[in-house]
């Protein structure tokens, strides 16, 4: 199987994993273990990733990332299995995770450099993701060009209808795809659109809580 489709299902994979689809699915078999699979087997070290309460500062040192949280939020791990952050506002109704996964097969390009290249295929799968897992479909469908800590990242945005017994609203996500180095990184942002539409640099600005750390921090697994 060539690297150029690899990538395409790592992508699809990652959308899967962004909707918390605990299903494993037969594209995984393309992707090293998630994290959570090294920490329960007791793989990698315990000191690879450090969470501090009272900062509400989390740092990965095996994918060499961090978030600096603010301080309302309520922090977890995330149910996703290639989940490895999940933040919460309450007050806002917002849902911020980080994903990240390692391809066993490498892609020279960036994350905008292939996503020109499998427009189609990407857009199509997303839409057919979301109309999967959230029996709704994708409005306001937009995806350019974006930064995130001076790193290229394709920059997806979209709402979609979300409907529960005594709720109906429409719900706006905002999602940063990047690669970097051995990893394929996907920050998403969740929230009701009309809280979105009163300050969306505020939302947009969340991004910046992230920071890519130096190699010398990479902790010897």
């Amino acid at each position: 199987m060539s690297t150029k489709l690899i990538t395409i299902l790592t992508f699809f994979i990652i959308l899967f994993s962004c909707n918390e689809n605990k299903k494993q699915t037969k594209e995984e078999k393309y992707l090293k273990e998630s994290y959570k699979e090294q920490k329960s087997k007791g793989t990698i070290s315990e000191y690879s990733e450090d969470f501090d309460s009272s900062t509400n500062i989390y740092s990965n040192f095996k994918y060499l990332i961090s978030i600096d949280a603010p301080d309302n939020w309520t922090v977890d791990y995330g149910t996703a299995k290639h989940s490895i952050f999940r933040g919460n506002d309450p007050e806002l109704a917002l849902t911020f995770s980080i994903v990240v996964v390692e391809p066993k097969s490498k892609t020279s390009q960036n994350a905008w450099e292939f996503y020109l290249d499998n427009k189609a295929e990407q857009d199509a799968e997303l839409k057919k993701v979301v109309q999967t897992q959230f029996n709704s479909k994708i409005q306001n469908y937009n995806v350019k060009r974006g930064y995130v800590r001076n790193i290229v990242s394709t920059n997806y945005s979209y709402d979609f209808l979300v409907r529960s017994a005594d709720l109906e609203y429409i719900n706006h996500v905002i999602s940063h795809q990047i690669y970097r180095d051995d990893f394929i990184y996907t920050l998403t942002a969740h929230m009701p659109k009309m809280v979105y539409d009163e300050q969306p640099e505020y939302f947009e600005r969340i991004f910046n809580s992230v920071t890519f750390l130096p190699n010398s921090e990479k902790i010897n697994e």
